[in-house]
C-alpha cells in the first residue's frame, strides 16, 4: 500500500519510536498527526513535519483518548492508519510494586489504547476499513525483572491485539502487533528511587542472550519498520529473527529463568543503595 496521502495517527510522538515514526512517515507522503502529553515537543517535532496535527493528549483519560481520533479525523477527514505506540514504564521490585503503580500502567499502556483503538474501529468500518498497528514487547514473555507493571500491562494488550484481529477482520481492519525488542530510545523508567536508565536489566557481553539484549536498536530503525508494515499489512512482525527467537526462548524456562535471574542480579547491582 502507498502512504502517499493516507492519514496516520502516532501516539507517544514526542520522543523516541513515536517521533522518529512521525518524521519517518511524513517523509512517505503521509499527512500525520501526533500525540502526547507534552505539547512542548510535539511542537517542535511539527516544526520538521509537513502540516501536521498536533494532539496534546493524556492517554490516562478515555475522553482525551477517544477525542484525539475524532480530532484526527475531523480534520484530515478520516483515520487510515493508527499506531498506538505510547507507553509508561515503572521499575520496582515485584514485591514491592504498589497497586497504584499497577493501575497507572494498566491505565495508560492497556486502557487508553484500547479506547483510542475502538473510537478508530467506528471510523474505520464506515469508511470501509483501516490499519492498527499496536506496539508491544517480547519483554512480557522473557518476564524482565523490576518491570511487573510495563511487562503486566503489554501483556495484556497483546491478548487484547489478538483478540481483536479476528473480532474485527470482517470489518476490513487489519489489527498489526510489532515487537521492536530491546531499543534505545532516550526514555527514562519511572521509579521511587529516582531516574532509571533503560540498561538497567543488561549485562553488556556476558553470554549470548545477555550480548544479544544488550544489542539496542534506535528508534529510527524501528520506525522504518513501522512504515514497511504500514505499507505490507500483516498480523505479526517482530523487528529482528533475534526477537522471534527470543519468544521461542521464553517458553523454555530451563533457559529463561537463569537468564532472568541474571537480570536480576545486574539490575540490583546497579541499584545499589537505592534499596531494590
Amino acid at each position: 500500500m502507498k502512504l502517499e496521502g493516507k492519514v496516520v495517527l502516532i501516539t507517544g510522538a514526542s520522543t523516541g519510536i513515536g517521533r522518529e515514526a512521525a518524521i519517518e512517515f511524513n517523509r512517505a507522503g503521509a499527512r500525520v498527526a501526533i500525540a502526547a502529553r507534552r505539547k512542548e515537543l510535539l511542537d517542535e517535532l511539527a516544526s520538521h513535519l509537513r502540516d501536521p496535527l498536533v494532539l496534546k493528549t493524556d492517554l490516562a483519560d478515555e475522553k482525551q483518548a477517544r477525542a484525539m481520533v475524532d480530532k484526527t479525523v475531523k480534520h484530515f477527514g478520516r483515520i487510515d492508519i493508527l499506531i498506538n505506540n505510547a507507553a509508561t514504564s515503572i521499575v520496582e521490585s515485584s514485591d514491592r510494586i504498589s497497586r497504584d503503580d499497577l493501575l497507572r500502567a494498566f491505565t495508560v499502556n492497556l486502557l487508553g489504547p484500547v479506547s483510542a483503538s475502538q473510537q478508530a474501529f467506528v471510523h474505520m468500518k464506515k469508511q470501509g476499513g483501516g490499519h492498527m498497528i499496536n506496539v508491544g514487547t517480547p519483554g512480557f514473555m522473557i518476564g524482565v525483572p523490576f518491570y511487573t507493571p510495563y511487562a503486566c500491562s503489554k501483556a495484556a494488550f497483546s491478548a487484547w491485539t489478538r483478540t481483536v484481529q479476528g473480532e474485527w477482520a470482517d470489518a476490513g481492519i487489519t489489527v498489526s502487533e510489532y515487537f521492536p525488542g530491546y531499543t534505545e530510545t532516550g526514555a527514562v523508567a519511572e521509579s521511587a528511587y529516582g531516574p532509571i536508565p533503560m540498561d538497567l536489566v543488561m549485562n553488556r557481553g556476558k553470554g549470548f542472550l545477555a550480548r544479544y539484549f544488550s544489542g539496542a536498536r534506535n528508534g529510527n530503525n524501528v520506525a522504518r519498520d513501522l512504515v514497511k508494515l504500514a505499507k505490507k499489512p500483516r498480523h505479526l512482525m517482530f523487528s529482528t529473527f533475534m526477537e522471534r527467537l527470543a519468544g521461542f526462548v521464553a517458553n523454555i524456562p530451563a533457559i529463561r529463568i537463569p537468564v532472568v535471574k541474571r537480570m536480576a542480579a545486574t539490575a540490583r547491582k546497579k541499584m545499589e543503595g537505592r534499596h531494590v
